[in-house]
């Protein structure tokens, strides 16, 4: 069955710059329709349906935007307005986010971050509309298509990340006896547990060639936090956003972002721990290579009682003598599968 494509009012006067974003975010799943002015947007939003409308907002020379916004509010109310603009600093369009735009990029804009977001607001607008009324199986379609749609499109290199630490994840719940309702949200908070990174002020971070300095590190430091903040309050993931939250925690206190310790963090939240940190050391990037597996078990047994919990690292070790070299070379599979070139 084929399945929607997202419908995307895509509005500039400058008329290569929406070909080139339009032919971009057509390869990510968009139906895109262009427009050049703001009087043929107003006519489109009178008589065709949206799902999301991405605008200048200055046309030649004009602020725009703003009246663009309210047109769009007005005709159509459910969709997601996306602004751009060259200038460096346009009141117009600040005070337009604050009156419903979703929102806001500054010139040139990356046609894959512009569709990353796209794709979020939809996905966050679906939960919000649902919001009680939707299965928990729903809920994982939601925001696996979320991640997938975002970090995976903004960072190419981390391509089957979430879906590799999820199995992994829940071969060792398992293996602590968690239930099935504990497993599920542990999986999804796995699926999830970088969501945050997508909010960053700069989501140069996620590509950059090198290793971060200390001052983009301690931004990066904030996405634990803003993931389970911006993944929301619906009642089925009030445990998947605890364990978003505590995934860089560690179990002598020396992680963040709340420097929990011990007991103080949870199970779950202790296990996606262990199995993020394996994973992303797996993981070929621009500054480091993939890590063979004597040198990361070398790594983990350094680390036991220190960032990780001794009872969960001896499970993980446990099941990396049956299953580590399979999963050292998962990533680099993933990769290959999707398409995607090597870094470095």
């Amino acid at each position: 069955m084929e399945t929607h494509k997202p419908h995307v009012l895509l509005i500039d006067d400058e008329r290569a710059t929406i070909e080139l974003m339009g032919a971009v975010l057509g390869t990510q799943g968009f139906q895109v329709t262009l427009c050049h002015t703001a009087r043929e947007a107003c006519h489109l939003l009178d008589t065709l349906r949206f799902d999301a409308v991405v605008t200048d907002v200055v046309f030649e020379g004009r602020a725009e935007g703003a009246d663009l916004l309210a047109r769009c509010r007005e005709a159509q109310p459910d969709a997601v307005v996306v602004l751009m603009t060259g200038y460096p600093a346009v009141d117009a369009a600040v005070s337009a986010i604050k009156s419903g735009a979703t929102d806001y990029l500054q010139k040139p804009v990356d046609p894959i971050v512009l569709g990353a977001m796209v794709h979020k607001s939809l996905r966050e607008r679906q939960l919000d509309v649902g919001r009680g009324r939707l299965a928990f199986s729903e809920m994982v379609d939601i925001v696996s298509g979320m991640v997938a749609n975002t970090i995976e499109r903004v960072d190419p290199y981390t391509a089957g990340h979430g879906e590799r630490t999820r199995r992994y994840c829940r071969i060792l719940g398992e293996r602590f006896g968690l239930e099935q309702h504990t497993l599920e949200r542990l999986e999804l908070g796995a699926i999830a547990h970088d969501y945050g990174k997508i909010y960053l002020d700069d989501l140069g971070f996620l590509t950059k060639q090198g290793p971060l300095t200390p001052e983009e590190y301690r931004e990066v430091q904030r996405h634990p936090e803003l993931g389970a903040r911006m993944l929301g309050d619906h009642p089925h993931l009030e445990d998947v956003c605890k364990y978003v939250a505590e995934h860089h925690e560690k179990w002598d206190g020396s992680g963040y972002p709340r420097r929990l310790r011990e007991d103080e963090i949870s199970l779950p939240g202790r296990i996606l721990g262990v199995v993020e940190v394996f994973d992303s050391l797996s993981t070929k990037r621009s500054y480091k290579d993939v890590w063979e597996l004597p040198k990361t078990l070398q790594f983990f047994e350094a680390q036991r009682g220190r960032a990780f919990d001794p009872r969960v690292l001896d499970e993980f070790l446990a099941l990396l003598e049956v299953h580590g070299e399979e999963w050292i070379a998962a990533p680099q599979r993933d990769l290959e599968a999707a398409g995607v070139r090597p870094p470095g």
